[in-house]
């Protein structure tokens, strides 16, 4: 018996050793008042990676030395972790409380929170306009060093946060790269669903304001700078852990959303993150979008899908495309832009930036 436990404590060791090897641990505190900050964003080469956890602390690989932190309320901080292996890493503050103003017993954050979201979405509840957006969508294969990249434009046909919801099409595809060979794994992949999913079911339509107001709790956070007051949001779902879920406001107008969580999937846990900036005027509509998430497929491969959207002015295109977007492959929409245009040109090469 004893044996059995000395070998169970080396394999623990050993496995302990290798995982130290792999990965390093860096501690988030607050810089005034020495306290552990949770949910703090780190970035890596641009790539979400990681969020600290509930003691500040979170684990990065070994290869990651430079990394960006994001967390809001404090100064975005670019550190070199290099050269140690438990770095510790001080946040300074960038706004300051108001810890002079008395809030009413009676005040309640989730009503003042709904509240500023229906402001936001009366002026562009009934407007009918077409709103235009550059966009960028990746899917990669870590395990496989396989790569899909699509960009190109999307027009919106904004009907207003009704019910009827926007009609998304391709307006152009500018570029379109796939070393994903095998036919049974590209099948699997979920492309475009996730911007679909923010474009068409953003968070100023009544669903998802009924969806906050049912399934999430609402702490408020009240700064000085430029009249901005942002609201924290924690989900009461437990099969997802939310990390950092915030949305702000500016003159009472929806200026953005940035969201980290998890879930648990296949036995590993994946990650998710969102930020939405929003135009101010003349109408509350997204005006940048980036996300990226992690999903399994049936072969327990993990994919890393990264979404980007920036709101352009009319590119008056020559050839208007015009392919209904919906839950369509990458691959499925060129095909089908080629059969509609058969002389239209889409460059297949990767694309850097």
């Amino acid at each position: 018996m004893t044996k059995s436990l000395t070998i169970i404590l080396l394999l623990l060791i050993l496995a302990n050793s290798v995982f130290s090897q792999n990965t390093k641990e860096v501690k988030f505190i607050d810089a005034v008042y020495e306290k552990p900050v949770s949910g703090v964003m780190v970035f890596y080469n641009g790539d979400f990676v990681s969020v600290s956890d509930i003691n500040g602390n979170c684990q990065i690989d070994d290869h990651q030395n430079k990394i960006y932190c994001k967390y809001f309320g404090y100064n975005d901080t670019l550190v070199n972790i290099e050269d140690c292996e438990q770095c510790e890493i001080k946040l300074e503050t960038n706004y300051t409380l108001l810890n002079e103003v008395k809030v009413d017993a009676k005040y309640n954050p989730k009503r003042h929170l709904l509240k500023l979201l229906k402001e936001s979405q009366q002026t562009a509840y009934k407007l009918d306009t077409t709103i235009y957006y550059k966009f960028k969508e990746i899917n990669k294969i870590p395990e496989l060093g396989q790569i899909e990249i699509f960009t190109g434009i999307l027009r919106i046909e904004n009907k207003g946060y009704s019910k009827k919801g926007n009609l998304i099409f391709i307006s152009e595809i500018s570029n379109y790269y796939n070393s994903i060979k095998q036919e049974d794994i590209y099948e699997q992949l979920h492309t475009s669903k996730i911007w679909v999913h923010f474009i068409i079911r953003d968070i100023l339509y009544p669903a998802r304001i009924k969806k906050i107001k049912r399934n999430n709790e609402i702490k408020r956070l009240h700064f000085v700078a430029n009249d901005t007051i942002s609201f924290l949001l924690i989900n009461k779902n437990n099969n997802v852990t939310t990390n950092c879920n915030y949305i702000n406001f500016t003159n009472n107008r929806i200026e953005s959303r940035e969201f980290v969580g998890s879930i648990q999937g296949n036995n590993r846990i994946l990650k998710f993150y969102s930020k939405i900036d929003y135009a101010l005027h003349p109408i509350s509509i997204p005006k940048r979008i980036s996300a990226s998430r992690e999903y399994v497929l049936e072969n327990n491969l993990v994919v890393n899908n990264y979404v980007e959207l920036d709101n352009i002015d009319n590119p008056d295109i020559e050839t208007e495309l015009n392919i209904f977007l919906y839950a369509f492959s990458c691959k499925l929409m060129v095909e089908r832009a080629k059969f509609k245009f058969p002389d239209i040109i889409i460059p297949s090469e990767l694309l850097e930036n």
